[in-house]
């Protein structure tokens, strides 16, 4: 089945920027953190753990292989989070601080997934 290449769609959980993520092909993920790489830059994501489609489910012990699975995005967006407001507060004591968060974020499109068959 996965040397005739008549699978259908394929998903992936990948483990990148700390967590894991369940993808499939045109997902957007919007991640809370800075990369380095710019807007529309294609990057290709390492650490796969798991990939299937409906009839299989190739799981990695930790990791599969560079060989067997090729799983590339797109950087989107680079951005910023809404404004979280940090406010501290001691009641009598005349006592108020406001402090104002705001998080890089990056957006990435999933551009392809795919499988070699080079399984024995």
């Amino acid at each position: 089945m996965i040397a005739t290449g008549q699978y259908g769609r394929l998903f992936a959980v990948v483990h990148f920027a700390s967590k894991q993520w369940k993808i499939t092909s045109e997902d957007l993920i919007m991640m809370d953190n800075v990369l380095e790489a710019e807007c529309g830059d294609r990057i290709r994501m390492e650490k796969v753990l798991l990939v299937g489609a409906d009839d299989f489910t190739l799981i990695g012990r930790p990791l599969l292989g560079k060989d067997l699975v090729r799983v590339e995005a797109t950087v989107i967006e680079k951005t910023e989070s809404w404004p979280k407001i940090n406010m501290r507060f001691w009641k009598r004591h005349n006592y108020q601080r406001k402090k104002i968060i705001t998080n890089p974020q990056t957006v990435l499109r999933i551009n392809t997934i795919e499988i070699f068959p080079c399984l024995s």
